[in-house]
């Protein structure tokens, strides 16, 4: 009787706005702590240099409390932007102006969704999709198109076909360890893609979170980096895998005729990213350094995808999946069972999945599930398989 009374009071959008399954699953996971979570996209703690982050926070409170604990600019805190130019993003022909610090990069999508997109916008997404993406950008109510991926990237046939045939506004693209296909974009589809939206005239919006995760520390170039018309495309980046999601920092480029209206937007947001997090993020990389950290990372994920991929193939061969080249997860197909009656026999176990119809925007027929690798330790891995083992040895015999 409550919720019938209260949607009467709804603005018509919300009837848009997806749940995270991501989220849900995480809170059963901490308020039970007998399950084991191949679900989120968490970042060893292990990993952060506790030493410098304690210097880092201890600094900022006592050097700089007139600053840290001020309102900022909209745009975030400068040094920390120029740090983010200096060591983050490759690209010629950015300057400190182009960066706007962000909430993590998810308030990032959220703002290109209300800078982009309304019920007239046909925005192209990758098939599977980014959920949070989708959960940024429905309330804006856009018409969405799914393009079929491949291997390496997209399939152009489908991309040349869909631009050929429809307007399409905007691409979202997570071009470099996709979440959740681990799919990497070659460097001719990168270019390819650039020279087909150049065509056609669509901004694109290329997320690059896991960008610096490659696990042999290689780099690809951006899509962005290929365009002929560089104000068409706005890059998002984030520090939620590379240092800690804890901060909820991130960052865009945004080309010159849209800055003023991006800041804007954000105003009406949040005023300004938190401002203490900045500085302290600042000081802890101005002490770190960066490569250094980066190879640990990118080591230590190669070490937990690789076993991972060593139990699955011992215990269930018939599993189906890309071995991805970076990222933090697999995406596994299991044949002959029901997605859905397969998250429930394993919730049941205490353990858990990201079902894959989470990512899509119509549903497969197959079951596949996004598996995290970089936060269980190798024993609590083993242990989630072998229950996973147990709960599909079930159903398909």
């Amino acid at each position: 009787m409550e919720t019938n009374f209260a949607n009467q009071f709804f603005a018509e959008r919300t009837s848009g706005i997806r749940s995270s399954a991501i989220r849900e699953i995480l809170k059963i996971t901490v308020s039970d702590s007998e399950f084991l979570s191949f679900a989120g996209g968490l970042p060893n703690p292990s990993l952060l240099p506790s030493d410098l982050l304690e210097n880092a926070t201890e600094k900022t409170i006592r050097s700089m409390r007139d600053v840290a604990f001020q309102y900022g600019e909209s745009a975030g805190y400068k040094a920390l932007r120029e740090m983010i130019l200096e060591h983050f993003i490759c690209d010629e022909g950015l300057d400190v102006g182009s960066i706007c610090i962000t909430s993590g990069s998810q308030q990032g999508l959220d703002i290109l969704g209300k800078l982009l997109m309304d019920q007239k916008t046909n925005v192209l997404l990758e098939n599977p999709v980014y959920l949070g993406a989708l959960q940024a950008f429905s309330p804006y109510r856009p018409n969405f198109i799914s393009l079929p991926m491949e291997v390496d990237g997209p399939n152009l046939n489908a991309l040349g076909q869909i631009l050929s045939e429809k307007k399409v506004h905007c691409f979202y693209a997570n071009p470099s360890y996709q979440n959740p296909s681990t799919c990497t974009w070659s460097i001719a589809k990168r270019k390819e893609v650039a020279l087909l939206l150049d065509e056609h005239g669509v901004i694109l919006l290329e997320d690059e979170a896991y960008r610096h995760l490659d696990f042999m520390g290689n780099l690809y170039p951006s899509i962005a980096s290929y365009r002929r018309n560089g104000d068409l495309t706005f890059v998002l980046g984030s520090f939620s895998k590379m240092i800690s999601p804890g901060f909820r920092l991130g960052w865009v480029t945004v080309p010159k005729p849209y800055q003023k209206i991006f800041t804007a937007i954000k105003q009406g947001n949040d005023l300004n990213s938190n401002q203490f997090s900045q500085i302290v993020l600042y000081h802890l990389l101005l002490n770190l350094d960066i490569q250094k950290h980066l190879r640990l990372i990118q080591s230590y994920y190669l070490h937990q995808k690789n076993y991972l991929v060593h139990l699955l193939n011992e215990y269930l061969p018939e599993l189906i999946f890309q071995d991805p080249l970076g990222g933090l997860f697999l995406w596994v197909e299991y044949p002959n069972v029901s997605e859905k009656k397969m998250m429930e026999r394993i919730l049941e176990k205490k353990v858990v999945m990201v079902p894959g119809n989470e990512f899509r925007l119509e549903p497969s027929p197959k079951a596949f599930f996004r598996m995290n690798f970089s936060f269980l330790k190798e024993a609590e891995m083993e242990e989630g398989v072998k229950r996973i083992n147990a709960v599909y040895r079930d159903i398909i015999t």
